[in-house]
């Protein structure tokens, strides 16, 4: 009885090293999740696993309305597996490609002043080389998040050029443009006013001058800079000629900045008179203040990271004393949950492989392909077409129906079923015997082809099943089809 008291608490730290099997949050919470990972933009970097996490979500709010729980609760922990490994694919991407990123942010923001800041007519080059950089962008996320290394890095290099010939195409107007500003900020009188501002503006203008008539052959690294500077030294000077046109101006200015300073020292906990008028902390003393509540913050960070180590030090000596003081019986129930879990990330392996071999069967534009939440596969034969009214099979489907049989090879060990479609034209018998008797000629050329008869069975729904509204032409393609759906392992 004493070693089982003992056993029970290893047990809940056992499941508790393995975060893979925890509980799945709630419907809501997730959803939070989601709109905040979107909201954030990271989810432009990894649009496939999004679209999953979203699927997921979909199949585990409706298993929630139909009160399938033990569904629901699994399609939910999908999610939460979705929707992390969308955060580390969007990471890895900027990381990745972070000069990449930058030079899209320059190219757009050249181009946002360049469209939005003349009148006169311009090219229409800088704009499509630039759109042709962005579709280019997009197909690094894309090849990169299916694994396509190889492309990637040529997408990418592609991309790169593309936004680098927007920027010079637009280098010369934003020149032109920049120039008219400082020459506004100098009519406003900033030379007098904004020195300092003013003549960043200018300097950042010669840089960017330099490298348009060839006298530096590096680009600059922020060229809208000078652009925003002349602005930026426009107001300034408008500003401070309100200020000198009050006498009492002056004291507003000393006033607010002494309110800053007021804000700032209580914020930091240090002593300061009730009135703004007589605050004198100096920018010294705020500095050190500052200076002194980083260092403590430090030190705190540092005890929290040493309590960290030495819990974590705790934890495996007490863990290991727990596994010396069990039976070997108990031992082996430890191991023999390990292997359970080893078993089943085999398997998770294993099935992942199958599904890839299955896939790789089929060309684009021959079949969707579907996982079920139950383990069984749909696989739907979008170019597989039979004659209207017929059930014969066309010679031209021979290669997509013995690549089929190759596919299915992949699942050997589990029953198949063909399952025949129609739309509503016609009555509805004579439509349940055209889908049977198509079923079956595609079950007749799998058996032919070698396919164990015992595993298939051929069966026809004709109109009863659409997933498209008959009331369209298009819509009734798309319900006249052969559907093979590979049951799940019993």
């Amino acid at each position: 009885m004493d070693n089982k008291r003992h056993f029970l608490p290893l047990i809940t730290l056992l499941l508790l090293a393995f975060p893979l099997y925890s509980q799945a949050g709630t419907i809501h919470s997730i959803e939070q999740e989601i709109s905040a990972f979107k909201a954030s933009g990271l989810h432009k970097y990894a649009p496939l696993t999004t679209s999953r996490v979203e699927a997921y979500l979909g199949a585990a709010m409706l298993a929630s309305e139909t009160q399938k729980d033990e569904e629901a609760a699994a399609a939910l922990k999908r999610t939460e597996e979705m929707l992390a490994e969308a955060r580390v694919t969007a990471a890895g991407f900027q990381a990745q490609f972070r000069n990449l990123i930058e030079l899209r942010r320059e190219a757009k923001s050249v181009e946002d002043i360049v469209a939005t800041s003349t009148h006169e007519e311009t090219s229409l080059a800088p704009q499509q080389q630039l759109a042709e950089a962005e579709r280019l962008l997009d197909q690094v996320i894309m090849t990169r998040e299916r694994g396509e290394l190889n492309k990637t890095q040529e997408h990418a290099a592609a991309a790169k050029a593309a936004y680098r010939e927007a920027l010079n195409a637009n280098y010369s107007q934003l020149s032109v443009l920049t120039a008219r500003a400082i020459s506004k900020a100098s009519s406003s009188g900033a030379k007098r006013y904004a020195p300092v501002t003013y003549k960043a503006a200018n300097e950042q203008l010669a840089a960017l001058r330099g490298y348009i008539d060839g006298f530096d052959s590096t680009p600059p690294a922020h060229s809208t800079e000078a652009y925003y500077l002349a602005i930026e030294a426009q107001l300034i000077s408008e500003q401070v000629k309100l200020w000198r046109k009050s006498s009492s101006s002056f004291e507003e200015i000393v006033i607010r900045e002494r309110e800053f300073r007021q804000n700032l020292a209580r914020t930091l906990d240090m002593q300061t008179p009730e009135s703004v008028l007589l605050v004198s902390h100096s920018p010294k003393e705020l500095i050190a203040a500052v200076q002194g509540l980083k260092t403590a913050l430090e030190t705190e960070r540092k005890a929290r990271a040493d309590d960290a180590v030495r819990l974590k030090i705790q934890f495996e000596e007490e863990l290991q004393s727990k596994l010396n003081s069990q039976t070997d019986a108990q031992r082996s129930q430890i191991t023999d949950m390990k292997e359970v879990f080893r078993a089943k990330l085999e398997r998770e392996t294993y099935e992942k492989k199958r599904q890839a071999q299955l896939r790789s069967q089929f060309k684009k534009g021959d079949a969707d392909i579907f996982v079920n939440l139950d383990g069984s596969l749909l696989i739907r034969m979008i170019a597989l077409q039979f004659p209207s009214g017929s059930s014969k099979i066309d010679p031209q489907q021979n290669d997509l129906l013995a690549r089929l049989k190759l596919a299915l090879e992949a699942y050997a060990d589990r029953t198949v079923r063909i399952e025949g479609h129609t739309d509503d034209q016609g009555d509805v018998k004579p439509n349940q015997v055209l889908s049977l008797k198509r079923a079956e000629a595609v079950r007749d050329f799998l058996i032919s082809a070698g396919t164990d008869a015992g595993r298939l069975k051929a069966l026809g729904y004709g109109e009863v099943r659409p997933i498209a509204s008959n009331e369209f032409p298009q819509g009734r393609a798309m319900n006249r089809r052969i559907d093979i759906v590979i049951d799940a392992a019993k």
